[in-house]
């Protein structure tokens, strides 16, 4: 065993057979590496595994930007990973009694008290009808509070995506990778003035809206902006300290830049998705407003290792205690019943995780995490995490395409750590 400093932090590294890996199998991660860079799959990607707590892989392969090769410590937009890190500053509230799950939003937002739903009658009148029950801090956690987004408009059939999209859009409601001059209290307040798109708990919708909402009851209810929030309660105490909603400008240089997936050529400009345009210069922003946990955040590998590492030991890292075990649990576990995670995955779906129930994922689906509890989150520029609490392993594959473009190619690298555990 031996100390390995990355990224300013000192993590346990074992050769893989002390932690039950086999070296062969792990080579296999290598094969594929070479494979998907010559396809020009994407242009760098960073694969780390760990088992037992102990980091067992961690490699850079490719380029990180032009004439810049890819590094361990190399910073990644997180995207929809920072939904994992808003899931946990909300039941640290819970924990502490400052909120219940099933309490109405509008106990501490009180914007949320008459929410209405949208009728669609046809493709261009809507009605709009009193919501059946209060919208609850457990529908945001779950993606069942009947919000959606501006970048689904037009995407799936039902009318109700080709109306209340549109809604939002022309509202100038902010649920893209965007950061204009606005604030998590003035997003809320706009999002509580437009329509639903389903009684809140009857339905799935991947839906930032429902985050950020979160993350303003935190704000609310903690006395601090999101950002001091999340430094303050969890990268301190997880000593994550290259994680940030707007990374410092000495650490620019080590930006993953995006890549079109496919061929060697920088996205620089935002491309439209639905109504939403989805671009990587948020990164950049002279605005530093926007603390949007649905998916601002940036850091490296080693830093998320850190933090699925203390989920995977049931919410404690090196003596930190981060959130209760119970806590754990019900973001693990299926909180969405009978419902399905249509739109992603067709996994079950906690508190901002996807999870595998079976053996095998579901008919239909490339989402195999590796066996029945497994549980993940990826973002919108191809970076994944995986938890196996069966297996005791932490899996993470950072790569750089936009629109989930590696995501395909990130499930295989999955399944082929996964493959390496071979002994106990």
């Amino acid at each position: 065993m031996r100390g390995l400093v990355v990224s300013s932090e000192l993590i346990t590294q074992a050769e893989p057979e002390e932690v039950g890996v086999s070296s062969a199998y792990l080579a296999n991660i290598d094969a594929l590496q070479k494979r998907y860079l010559a396809e020009n799959a994407y242009q760098g990607s960073v694969v780390l595994v760990a088992r037992h707590g102990k980091v067992c892989y961690f490699k850079a392969f490719g380029d990180a930007d032009d004439d810049v090769p890819m590094a361990t410590d190399s910073v990644f937009r997180l995207a929809s990973m920072s939904k994992v890190v808003a899931a946990v500053a909300v039941l640290q509230q819970f924990e502490r009694g400052l909120i219940a799950l099933h309490e109405p939003i509008s106990t501490y937002l009180p914007e949320f008290a008459d929410t209405k739903v949208a009728v669609v009658k046809d493709w261009a009148v809507t009605q709009l009808r009193t919501a059946s029950r209060e919208i609850t801090v457990h529908d945001l956690l779950t993606m069942t509070a009947g919000m959606t987004n501006t970048w689904w408009h037009g995407l799936f059939e039902p009318p109700i995506y080709h109306v209340v999209p549109k809604l939002y859009h022309e509202a100038g409601l902010v649920d893209d990778l965007n950061t204009p001059p606005t604030t998590l209290e003035e997003n809320t307040k706009l999002i509580a003035s437009l329509p639903l798109i389903a009684d809140p708990g009857t339905m799935f919708d991947y839906s930032n809206n429902s985050v950020d909402v979160l993350c303003r009851l935190v704000e609310v209810v903690s006395g601090l902006d999101f950002n001091s929030y999340l430094q303050q309660n969890i990268f301190t105490p997880l000593q994550m300290n290259e994680t940030w909603f707007f990374p410092p400008e000495e650490v620019w240089g080590r930006i993953a830049a995006v890549y079109w997936a496919g061929r060697r050529e920088k996205q620089t400009e935002a491309s439209p998705l639905g109504l939403g345009m989805l671009g990587p210069q948020y990164t950049f922003s002279e605005h530093k407003t926007l603390f949007s946990g649905a998916g601002g955040l940036h850091g490296t590998t080693a830093d998320y290792f850190r933090f699925a590492q203390m989920l995977l030991n049931n919410g404690e890292l090196e003596g930190v205690r981060v959130l209760s075990p119970a806590s754990v649990r019900l973001m693990t576990t299926n909180q969405i019943g009978d419902l399905s995670n249509w739109q992603l995955t067709q996994n079950k779906w906690g508190y901002m995780v996807d999870i595998q129930e079976g053996e095998n994922a579901p008919a239909g689906s490339i989402h195999y995490l590796g066996g029945p509890g497994a549980y993940s989150w990826q973002g919108f520029f191809s970076t994944k995490f995986v938890n196996n609490p069966r297996l005791d392993t932490t899996i993470l594959t950072m790569s750089t395409p936009g629109f989930d473009g590696a995501l395909p190619h990130n499930l295989r690298l999955v399944a082929a750590a996964t493959a390496a555990v071979v002994g106990d």
